[in-house]
């Protein structure tokens, strides 16, 4: 049985993936907008390029989510290991108070707080081809990156489940349809992300990285979603809303 035969029906998607320079996109029905703009001229232009561990995005989010910067090579990771611990400390531990003491935040400010940072990585992960400011020869390590970001997320997330229901929860559906996806679910869990990023690079958009970041921050709002206080995930979408304007 072929892996596309065997996979358990998706759920449907959360979020609509939008093109739009310099504006963000709407929420439409409670869904994830994905906004991209350019930091340069209307026409997107204007390329800003090295190592996505240097964008002021990143740098702010490691300021604003980590007791301490990590080695450069380890930021990715450990972005996405907060945002994970911090997504599954929301639904397990009820006392704000005691979640204050574990993620130095209130839930709601730390809800909000991840929303606003992976917003703003999103957008600065755009490349020029969709409006935003990353050129061609940055894309390959945006991919790194996010993957890193991703899996790091989904492991703190879902740390017992099989690699299989990780990968089909935290990456684009683009990357879903992929044949060999349960190959595909193990290396991204257990393998070499560099050899992952150019497997998976001809399935995502022009976005490319911006894509991998958008299903992450898709599916943090969709566990916000369910948990009993609502203004969990409305802090969360305030907070995506600003990072990506």
């Amino acid at each position: 049985m072929s892996d596309a035969s065997s996979r358990p029906p998706r759920r449907v998607p959360g979020w609509v993936w939008v093109v739009v320079p310099m504006t963000i996109s709407a929420l439409l029905f409670g869904a994830l907008a994905v906004a991209v703009r350019t930091s340069g001229d209307d026409d997107g232009s204007e390329s800003i390029s090295g190592p996505a561990t240097d964008l002021p995005a990143v740098t702010d989010a490691v300021g604003v989510l980590l007791a301490a910067s990590p080695a450069t090579a380890d930021i990715g990771a450990a972005l996405g290991t907060r945002y994970g611990e911090a997504t599954a400390g929301l639904a397990q531990i009820t006392d704000p108070v005691e979640y204050a003491a574990q993620f130095d935040r209130l839930p709601a400010a730390e809800a909000r707080a991840m929303g606003r940072t992976l917003g703003a990585m999103q957008t600065q992960l755009s490349p020029t081809d969709v409006g935003g400011a990353r050129g061609s020869g940055d894309r390959a390590g945006d991919i790194v990156f996010a993957l890193q970001l991703a899996r790091a997320a989904i492991v703190a997330m879902d740390p017992g489940a099989a690699p299989r229901d990780q990968a089909l929860a935290i990456l684009p559906f683009s990357i879903q349809d992929l044949p060999g996806f349960d190959a595909l679910a193990d290396e991204l869990i257990n393998g070499d992300l560099s050899g992952l990023a150019v497997r998976v690079d001809d399935a995502l958009s022009s976005a490319g990285a911006s894509e991998l970041v958008s299903s992450v921050a898709n599916e943090i709002s969709d566990r916000l979603q369910a948990l009993p206080d609502p203004d969990l995930q409305a802090e969360f979408m305030a907070g995506y809303g600003a990072g990506t304007s």
